[in-house]
């Protein structure tokens, strides 16, 4: 009871306003391909990906963009679980050679619109378990359900990938955890209206890798920085940004 549950996506398009007032340039759209290197290995910016190229990556007759150099004293990192620049970082600088390997989950989110009488702006339901195991090293994972505005509710499934039973379907582990009665009170006469799923990182404190490196450092996700404990991963992804942005304007 008093919370207040919003969009990450329009927090951070609300954020990038701000930003873009403030002077800062936001270019959505343009992927980060390649980290750039100076003579002395130093990190240098990104490349971003060549635009009008077919499914091989060879350029398009009339509709070939080459990627753009982006240059800065100090680029941080911030792509999510397993970005492909900084796994390629985290090996290049050897930054995980003193944390435990990685943990990974899967989750697997949907947004209802629901009966205006059921809606609880503000409730949260957190799981664990069913349709998945609890207690033992095998298939394990938990849910969640959050009230938003509007009418809309976000459920979710988060599996560990760690799971053994090789027949394990997470999407389907999904439609199952939807007849709950703990959750099917809600969704009952409503109707799914967006939905999506990501990698996540769940290896805690012992697998996080160092953070800088030269030139330049990792957060978030990226990092691994989410406290899966306490469920919480978006307050330890903006402070971990907020450190990193802190600890570059004193070096400017």
């Amino acid at each position: 009871e008093g919370n207040y549950i919003i969009s990450l996506g329009n927090l951070c398009r609300w954020l990038a306003q701000q930003a873009e007032n403030l002077g800062v340039e936001v270019y959505p759209g343009f992927a980060a391909q390649e980290a750039l290197f100076d003579e002395n290995g130093v990190v240098r910016g990104i490349i971003t990906g060549d635009l009008g190229v077919d499914r091989e990556g060879n350029p398009k007759e009339g509709v070939y963009t080459p990627g753009m150099e982006l240059r800065g004293k100090y680029t941080l990192f911030a792509e999510g679980c397993r970005g492909h620049i900084g796994k390629q970082l985290i090996q290049r600088f050897n930054l995980d050679s003193d944390a435990d390997a990685q943990h990974y989950g899967i989750g697997l989110k949907e947004i209802w619109e629901i009966d205006p009488a059921k809606h609880q702006p503000g409730l949260v339901v957190h799981t664990a378990g069913w349709p998945l195991d609890i207690m033992s090293a095998e298939n394990t994972g938990g849910s969640f359900l959050y009230h938003l505005e509007n009418n809309q509710v976000v459920v979710g499934l988060i599996v560990d990938l760690s799971y053994s039973n090789t027949f394990l379907s997470p999407f389907d582990e999904f439609q199952r955890l939807k007849h709950h009665p703990v959750l099917a009170q809600y969704l009952e006469g409503g109707k799914r209206i967006s939905y999506g799923a990501r990698a996540i990182c769940k290896g805690g404190l012992n697998s996080l890798p160092k953070m800088v490196f030269k030139g330049g450092a990792l957060i978030g996700c990226d990092l691994g920085t989410l406290n899966f404990a306490k469920i919480k991963g978006s307050h330890t992804a903006m402070k971990s940004g907020m450190l990193a942005a802190d600890a570059v304007a004193d070096r400017l």
